[in-house]
């Protein structure tokens, strides 16, 4: 649909639209007077992410969940029945009066309590008649004011959570705003209340399982150190701070045995090196570090050194060198003699250390054969330690976790409010005049949309050419609308402004009707529509006025007998001179005939006095009557009911020789128009134009309209007399 199709249809529908608009605002505004006023406040209350330090607290109580899940339990901790049966019991809410009704609600509470009567009557009547009864304590028992208080307080509460946000709003309407602000504030509060209460309870109930289990390990800590002290007693291990007495003698002879076999490999190196030396005529270090040898050491040098001298210079019996040599071999001897002496020394020095080494080794055998007897009994106590020092670990770390938890009593809650709830001053929703100026624009639109839609779902037809390619059949020309109030003006315009653009569309029409219908001393034409409202009475009124002004005989029928219409225009015809008394042999035809003062329009018109209008038409009468117009006139317009309604239009096709078919723009839809065009015979087709009715003055075809040339005038025309007269 183009945009000016879719305002044309708005503005051919504007007093709807506004209607529409009028009623759906004030049925808005009434709505919202009437709904009780309700105020809203709302709070945060801020939910700390921290967690126990406790494990065992978190083990015994799982107080706090992370993430998400947590604030989605907290909330529903804030809904929870409990919380809401103590905000109600701390405000009184269960004794609080209903609020006022208005509006609506006031007007039609009368109603409603006579409504609850006559079912209570209703019910007491089905009792005694049918024996049916009710249990007396279900009967009698009075309606619970706490529950119904609670109920109300979950079903006005509302709690908000956010996915990234560990902020809960706590939100309560009431029609009452100091109310509403208490509520929350209250709520708030007990959750905060019961929260430090539960945590309390559950600190306090791990404390005392944390103090029954200290208490336990203690005794066990107690009972592993005496196990360890009697079974040292009984071993007779002893034990300090470097390890056990066995292992440090033990350890203390591997000690001694070493030293002794160093000892013992020193002596023996020095007293080989000793016998080495003397062997060899040399001086070992043992040797060369005695101070007597070193003394004739160098006593022998220095009688070596004259005995040398003395040997060049004397004879070998010489007396001074022969002292010389027995003085030498006498120091030598000396040598050889303290020589003896250490080695004699480093013989004894390595017997004593072989005897040394001996004794430690036997030492050493003893300490190892007293170690292994005691090895097992090392193995149970190295166990009984570990056990014990298990448990003491164990105690310890309760110990820990015991203090840590009567820290945690003393801890601040998870959650604090934020930002609690004011009293409101402004009631909820928007006020009433923004809701009836909403409403207006809803049941505009909402109309709007009903007649576009229906107008797309009819498919109505608003151009000639649309029309023409729809039917087949060739269009005679457009007629604009003259408004609702000039409707029925047009049989009299076409008159006063005969130069005017609709009254020459009209004799173009006429034109193209004759040469539809092949011409001929008369023609003969039925001007029909689909449907009532098309405007076929107002063509076939006009179209005949026109001609008639323009000098042609012209005789106007006016064969819908169910709902004439021509009176309108013409006048009501004369008492016993109407078409049923001339069909029906009453009246003679030319005495029935009326002359239309201003056109000189002949006019046979209806008065609705006959029941059978069809069996009138297929008469012979009315044969007769139509082949005695065509010899007398020029021109015969016979209007007649719409094909969609009755069969009379198909009956008065027979009779004519050409059908002038009306269509209202944008207003019969295109199935209609069809269905109207196939009832007619199919012999007509070929003698049969449509003329688009009722358009409007911007959207007439200048191939089907003509504007007017000349300046209208009246001229004074001759006046034709009835036939016969």
């Amino acid at each position: 649909m183009r945009l000016t199709d879719l305002l044309s249809l708005l503005w051919r529908r504007k007093l709807a639209l506004a209607t529409a608009a009028v009623i759906t605002g004030l049925l808005g505004f009434v709505i919202t007077k009437s709904l009780p006023i309700r105020y809203s406040s709302e709070g945060l209350l801020l939910v700390e992410s921290r967690d126990q330090s406790i494990p065992e607290l978190n083990q015994a109580a799982s107080l706090n969940t992370p993430g998400l899940q947590r604030i989605t339990t907290e909330a529903d901790i804030l809904r929870s029945r409990r919380l809401a049966e103590q905000v109600v019991r701390d405000l009184g809410l269960e004794n609080a009066p209903e609020p006022p009704s208005r509006g609506l609600a006031a007007l039609f509470a009368p109603v409603g309590a006579w409504l609850r009567g006559v079912a209570a009557d209703i019910d007491a009547w089905r009792i005694a008649l049918l024996g049916e009864s009710t249990d007396p304590a279900l009967a009698d028992r009075p309606v619970d004011s706490m529950s119904l208080a609670v109920e109300n307080l979950q079903r006005y509460l509302s709690i908000g959570t956010a996915a990234n946000s560990n902020v809960v709003a706590v939100r309560f309407s009431s029609p009452f705003p100091d109310e509403a602000a208490k509520v929350v504030n209250t709520l708030m509060n007990r959750y905060i209340e019961l929260e430090v209460a539960a945590k309390r309870d559950t600190t306090l109930q791990a404390n005392e399982w944390l103090t029954s289990r200290l208490e336990t390990l203690r005794r066990e800590v107690e009972e592993a150190d005496q196990r360890i002290q009697a079974f040292r007693r009984e071993t007779g291990l002893l034990e300090t701070s470097q390890g056990s007495v066995s292992t440090l003698q033990m350890n203390e002879q591997q000690a001694r045995v070493a030293m002794a076999r160093q000892e013992l490999s020193r002596a023996q190196a020095a007293l080989d090196s000793a016998l080495r030396s003397g062997q060899r005529g040399s001086a070992s270090s043992e040797v060369l570090g005695s101070l007597v040898i070193q003394s004739l050491r160098d006593r022998e040098a220095e009688i070596g050194q004259r005995a040398a001298i003395l040997a060049q210079r004397l004879g070998a019996r010489h007396p001074e060198r022969l002292a010389v040599e027995a003085e030498l071999r006498d120091i030598q001897r000396q040598i050889g003699n303290e020589t003896g002496k250490i080695v004699s020394s480093l013989r004894r020095e390595v017997d004593a250390a072989r005897a040394r080494l001996s004794d430690a080794q036997e030492q050493l055998n003893s300490s190892m054969t007293t170690a292994r007897s005691g090895a097992e009994n090392e193995v149970v106590l190295a166990q009984l330690t570990r056990e014990a020092d298990a448990k003491r670990q164990i105690y310890q770390a309760f110990l820990t976790r015991t203090e840590q938890t009567r820290l945690a009593s003393a801890q601040f809650p998870a959650a604090r409010v934020i930002s609690p709830a004011v009293e409101p001053f402004r009631p909820n929703g928007p006020p009433a005049s923004v809701v009836a100026a909403f409403s207006a624009f809803i049941g505009f639109f909402l109309l709007a949309g009903i007649l576009v839609l229906r107008r797309m779902a009819h498919g109505t037809i608003s151009t000639v050419q649309d029309l023409v390619s729809l039917t087949g059949v060739q269009n005679a020309g457009s007629l604009p609308a003259l408004g609702r109030g000039r409707r029925r003006r047009m049989p009299a315009l076409v008159l006063d402004q005969s130069q005017s653009g609709i009254a020459e569309t009209l004799r173009a029409l006429r034109l193209t009707m004759q040469s539809v219908a092949g011409g001929g001393p008369a023609n003969t034409v039925l001007v029909t529509s689909s449907a009532i409202g098309d405007g076929k009475s107002t063509v076939a009124a006009s179209l005949a006025r026109l001609s008639a002004a323009d000098g042609l005989r012209v005789l106007l029928l006016e064969t819908d007998m169910r709902r004439p219409q021509m009176s309108s225009t013409f006048g009501a015809p004369w008492a016993g001179r109407s078409i049923e008394a001339v069909l029906s042999g009453e009246t003679r035809f030319e005495d029935a005939v009326q002359v239309d003062e201003r056109s000189g329009l002949h006019t046979l018109l209806s008065d609705r006095s006959s029941p059978h209008p069809q069996a009138l038409i297929e008469s012979r009468q009315f044969a007769e009557l139509i082949n005695r117009a065509r010899r007398e006139y020029h021109l015969v317009i016979l209007d007649s009911p719409p094909i969609m309604r009755v069969a009379d239009a198909v009956v008065l096709a027979q009779h004519s020789d050409a059908v002038l078919f009306a269509v209202g723009w944008e207003r019969t839809s295109r199935t209609v128009v069809m269905e109207a065009m196939r009832r007619l015979p199919r012999s007509m087709r070929a003698r049969m134009a449509t003329v688009l009715t009722r358009v409007r003055p911007g959207r007439l075809d200048p191939l089907g309209y003509y504007e007017g040339y000349a300046k209208s005038a009246s001229p004074d025309l001759k006046r034709l007399p009835a036939p016969g007269a």
